[in-house]
């Protein structure tokens, strides 16, 4: 089942729950956005690959598959692994967050969930794709230059170009805002609109560490009971 909404921001939905879905395409529709819905993974793959959505919006139990597959695709994707994607679920355990997060998921909901405040997610996650408008197109850093249109950071002659969305949201925040001591409060405050959402920055951080290289991860300094900061 695939249905549109107005136009505006392309936002897929995919949700097997038919009442669930048409109330999220209802909600997205009256925000002004355009929205491409639909029940499965495979279909849910095959509108990412067509129709280039600006936000992913993915149910975890799927008839054919889970949306954590489905996120872990959207990633590998080469050249949409930036898009945002927010995992819609029933699934409130810490594991199933933190398999989320870990599958590169920008925002984990627990249903049932307020549909304005669904809208409102929508809109805060689609405000990094206006990075570069704002700021230009690179940031650089002594050896690191950070391209928001390309979604690429260079370190020296070394390309990185697997960073989830959040990623690469938190080292440009680092870097940006260096070389003062940011909080989690802080960067969940700017990354995540949220301060409650307990170990999420820790969780990036680790993923992120882990797809940089040394010289470049060392840089990124964690100052127990104070935050983090980005240090030249």
């Amino acid at each position: 089942m695939i249905a549109m909404g107005t136009m505006g921001r392309t936002i897929l939905v995919v949700e097997d729950d038919a009442a669930a879905r048409h109330a999220v395409e209802m909600a997205l529709s009256a925000a002004g956005h355009r929205v491409i819905a639909t029940d499965s993974v495979a279909s849910g793959w095959h509108l990412f690959s067509t129709e280039c959505p600006d936000l992913a919006i993915l149910d975890i139990q799927l008839p054919d598959g889970t949306g954590i597959e489905l996120c872990e695709r959207i990633r590998g994707h080469k050249e949409r692994k930036a898009t945002p994607v927010i995992i819609l679920t029933s699934k409130g355990e810490f594991e199933s967050k933190q398999t989320g997060f870990s599958a590169g998921a920008d925002q984990y909901l627990v249903k049932p969930v307020p549909m304005k405040e669904l809208a409102l997610w929508a809109e805060a996650l689609l405000k990094r794709l206006d990075y570069a408008a704002e700021d230009g197109d690179e940031l650089k850093a002594g050896p690191c230059a950070i391209d928001l249109k390309s979604h690429i950071v260079r370190w020296n002659d070394v390309q990185i170009s697997n960073l989830t969305g959040k990623e690469f949201d938190l080292l440009y925040f680092l870097v940006k805002k260096r070389p003062k001591v940011m909080s989690r409060k802080q960067i969940l405050s700017q990354l995540w609109h949220t301060i409650t959402v307990d170990h999420v920055v820790d969780t990036h951080l680790t993923n992120l560490r882990k797809k940089l290289p040394q010289e470049l991860a060392d840089k990124i300094q964690t100052l127990p009971g104070k935050g983090f900061r980005y240090l030249e």
